[in-house]
């Protein structure tokens, strides 16, 4: 995303989906910009863009949903692109320390991997949105389950 590239622990990968248009949710975090059907589960998805302050950029062939599972929660995080999968030795990378990291924006990171002449910066999904933002995902995906379900039982 922007000039960086960003990676996550592939266990927590449920899939990589390409990017469709998300059921919008009104009154949600602006960094929440919908919800989607997967596998059956109304799950939120949240545009990482806008979480980490960069710049808006037009989806595009390339853009695409990942969605994880995290704390047996699952959600979609759109990005820019997923250009590989890597593994890293644990000796290339380098754990971002909190203390001395606390005055940077590093709150979402959980360290460093180096490749080649690459970084790339390992997030940490569990400090990637803060308590209040799980707690408004929960809310958001279960008034979207029932206003999906309000909206059957109409018809």
């Amino acid at each position: 995303m922007g000039q960086e590239e960003y990676g996550i622990d592939i266990m927590l990968v449920q899939e990589i989906i390409r990017y469709e248009r998300p059921t919008k949710v009104f009154n949600a975090n602006p960094s929440i910009k919908g919800v989607m059907n997967f596998r059956g589960n109304v799950i939120p998805i949240i545009d990482m863009r806008k979480k980490f302050n960069l710049p808006k950029s037009e989806y595009d062939e390339h853009t695409v949903v990942i969605v994880i599972e995290v704390n047996q929660k699952t959600l979609g995080m759109i990005v820019d692109r997923v250009s590989d999968i890597i593994s890293f030795p644990v000796k290339d990378i380098q754990y971002v320390d909190r203390e001395f990291a606390e005055d940077m924006m590093t709150e979402h990171l959980k360290g460093m991997a180096k490749t080649g002449k690459r970084i790339i910066m390992l997030l940490d999904p569990l400090r990637v949105m803060s308590f209040e933002e799980y707690k408004q995902l929960k809310e958001v995906s279960l008034s979207s389950c029932n206003s999906v379900s309000e909206e059957s039982d109409e018809e």
